[in-house]
């Protein structure tokens, strides 16, 4: 731990540090936290050395940890990541958690889930674990983080059908079938707001799934809900994860468009970060 204090101090705060500590222990030697403080005067094999070493060096150009290890956690599953897909957030485990609050499971029969932008496939696999019966669909436009997320959805047991499609090609909807439930999380930082990001998300998360412009900031929201409005069978409801900023105008554009109500829900640091629209 002193090691780790020493190499990156002053590049990160120290809480974060002991943490990169701890994900690190458990990727490399399965300690956990407590094996960790108990295992002071343990030797370290040479190979686990290596790697925490290697791990440290990452870390200081700011590589984030878990393109490190290779994976993290979300809900409780296990999601590969690589620099083709975005880290996922706690913000949008928590977008899941109130999906699932907001349906009984299990779903009724011929129940249907489509993400847009899938990256590592984590929505559409929490949401496949959770609503066992129900048909999930996923697509991206980004070949390399539909393998991950394929081999996400493997790993974790879920029948999920990826397809490469642009939701912004609205020529290919034609193509798509209808659905109970949308789910996206798109691209919703201005490129101006990239002077305030840290150093790691702008050097190795993929921009494209994180900027959109000044000048269109609500380009996805605008093609997703139109889609919605082709694709959804009533009952039905989309969800968004968004922009604090453009909370009001997401919500305003979903009646605007034709739902039949909408609602801004805050996430755990009080944030407007999530839409809902119902259409009865």
């Amino acid at each position: 731990m002193e090691e780790f204090q020493r190499k990156l101090a002053g590049i990160y705060p120290q809480q974060e540090i002991r943490q990169f500590a701890y994900i690190l222990f458990e990727s490399f030697l399965g300690w956990q936290k407590t094996r960790v403080h108990l295992s002071y005067d343990q030797e370290i094999p040479s190979k686990a050395m290596d790697a925490f070493n290697n791990a440290l060096e990452k870390l200081r150009t700011g590589t984030p940890v878990q393109y490190i290890t290779g994976s993290t956690s979300f809900n409780g599953a296990i999601i590969k990541v690589s620099p083709a897909v975005l880290i996922p957030r706690p913000e949008t485990e928590e977008l899941c958690l109130i999906i699932k609050s907001d349906y009984p499971a299990p779903t009724p029969s011929g129940f249907s889930i489509l993400e847009v932008g899938t990256g590592s496939g984590c929505i559409a696999i929490d949401l496949k674990s959770h609503f066992k019966n129900a048909a999930v669909d996923a697509i991206d436009i980004s070949s390399a983080a539909l393998e991950l997320a394929q081999a996400n959805a493997l790993a974790n047991k879920c029948n999920i059908v990826f397809r490469e499609v642009s939701i912004l090609d609205r020529v290919g909807w034609g193509s798509f079938g209808n659905y109970s439930l949308i789910v996206s999380n798109p691209p919703y930082v201005l490129e101006s707001e990239k002077a305030q990001m840290h150093k790691n998300v702008l050097d190795f998360e993929p921009g494209q799934a994180l900027f959109v412009t000044d000048t269109d900031p609500l380009l996805f929201y605008t093609a997703i809900v139109d889609f919605a409005l082709l694709h959804l069978v009533r009952p039905a409801r989309l969800y968004f994860e968004i922009n604090e900023r453009y909370g009001s105008e997401i919500y305003d554009l979903a009646l605007a468009k034709g739902f039949d109500k909408a609602a801004i829900i805050k996430d755990f640091q009080g944030k407007d970060r999530f839409i809902s629209a119902w259409l009865f």
